[in-house]
C-alpha cells in the first residue's frame, strides 16, 4: 500500500527524544508513520485517530512490521486526550505528537469530500458515525454572515464576499453536493476575473470548511491545555501544523506557558521541511514543527 508520507519525521523523533519502554501518544495517528519510528526505537505508543479507516490502516501496517505488542490503537478525537490518559493509559506519558494534516488517503479519496475532484461527496467529517454537521450542509444552508466568518477566519480568503455571493447563487440553482462542483465554482470565479493563485484557488475554501466541520481550532486549544496535566516532568510535545491559524494557536500556547513557567520551548523558531523533503513530498511545503518540554 502507498502509505502517507509522514512530514518532518526525523526532526520530530529527534525532538521527542524517544527512550525504550517509555510511553508516548500519537494524537493524530494517520497511517502510523510517526508511530512506527517511535516503536522502532523501543517506545510504547497509544495511537489516537477519529477516522476509523486510518485506524485500520495504521494498525495493519504496524502489525505487519512486527510491533503490535507495543502499540495500542484508540478510536477517538484528540480533544479527549485527557480522558484517554486517565481511563485507558492510567498514567502520565513521556511525550506526545500532534500532526495536524490530513493523510494522503483522506485527501485523495472519493466519498469523503476532502478532495477537489470528489464527484460523490462534500462531507468532510472525520467520522460520520460520531459527527453530525457536514460541509455540504454548511455550504448549502449557512447564511452569508456564517460563511463569511468561516472563510475569513479560517481560510483568510481575500475574495470571501464575492465568492460567497457566487456560492449562494449557485446553491439556489441546485444544492452543491460534491467537492468537484464547489471547487469548480471557486476556480471559475478566479478564471473569470483573471486572478492568479500559486495553489488551487479552492484550497482555502476547502480548508475553512474542514476546520469548521471538525472544530479543529478549538479542539487543538483544549488538547494543548491538557498536555500540561498528562505529560511527565521533562516529557516532550511536538506539534506539526499546516495552517497559519493552527501555528498561531501553538505559538501563543507556548508563549503563555513559558511565561507561567510550566514549559520550556525547544524550538525558538519553527522547524520547516528541507528542500529535499519538499521535493519528494510537495504536501509538506506548508508544514511547521514546534516543540516544548514540561517543567
Amino acid at each position: 500500500m502507498d502509505y502517507h508520507f509522514s512530514v518532518l519525521s526525523d526532526e520530530t523523533i529527534k525532538l521527542l527524544d524517544v527512550t525504550p519502554n517509555q510511553v508516548y501518544i500519537d494524537a493524530t495517528l494517520g497511517n502510523g508513520g510517526h508511530t512506527l519510528e517511535i516503536l522502532k526505537k523501543g517506545g510504547i505508543v497509544y495511537g489516537i485517530d477519529l477516522d476509523p479507516n486510518n485506524l485500520k490502516i495504521a494498525t495493519e501496517r504496524i502489525e505487519k512490521e512486527g510491533f503490535k505488542d507495543h502499540f495500542f490503537p484508540v478510536h477517538s478525537n484528540f480533544v479527549d486526550i485527557k480522558k484517554i490518559s486517565k481511563d485507558i493509559i492510567k498514567n502520565k506519558v513521556d511525550g506526545i505528537i500532534f500532526d495536524l494534516g490530513l493523510s494522503r488517503n483522506q485527501q485523495k479519496s472519493q466519498q469523503r469530500g476532502f478532495s477537489f475532484d470528489d464527484i460523490e461527496s462534500l462531507d468532510m467529517r472525520l467520522d460520520p458515525k460520531l459527527q453530525t454537521t457536514t460541509a455540504e450542509e454548511i455550504i448549502n444552508i449557512a447564511p452569508f454572515e456564517e460563511l463569511y466568518e468561516i472563510f475569513s477566519k479560517y481560510g483568510q480568503e481575500i475574495y470571501t464576499k464575492p465568492l460567497i455571493l457566487r456560492i449562494i447563487r449557485e446553491r439556489q440553482k441546485s444544492p452543491i453536493k460534491t467537492g468537484q462542483r464547489l471547487a469548480n465554482i471557486v476556480r471559475e470565479y478566479y478564471q473569470k476575473h483573471h486572478f492568479k493563485s500559486k495553489i488551487d484557488p479552492s484550497t482555502k475554501i476547502f480548508l475553512s470548511l474542514r476546520i469548521a466541520v471538525n472544530d479543529e481550532f478549538e479542539n487543538l486549544k483544549k488538547a494543548l491545555a491538557a498536555t500540561l496535566n498528562i505529560v511527565k516532568s521533562n516529557g516532550r510535545i511536538c506539534v506539526i501544523s499546516f495552517h497559519s491559524g493552527e501555528d498561531r494557536i501553538v505559538k501563543q500556547f507556548i508563549k503563555d506557558q513559558k511565561r507561567n513557567n510550566k514549559i520550556v520551548g525547544l524550538t525558538s523558531k519553527g522547524v520547516q521541511p528541507k528542500f529535499e523533503e519538499i521535493k519528494i513530498n510537495p504536501l509538506s511545503r506548508s508544514a511547521i514543527l514546534r516543540s516544548f518540554k514540561i517543567v
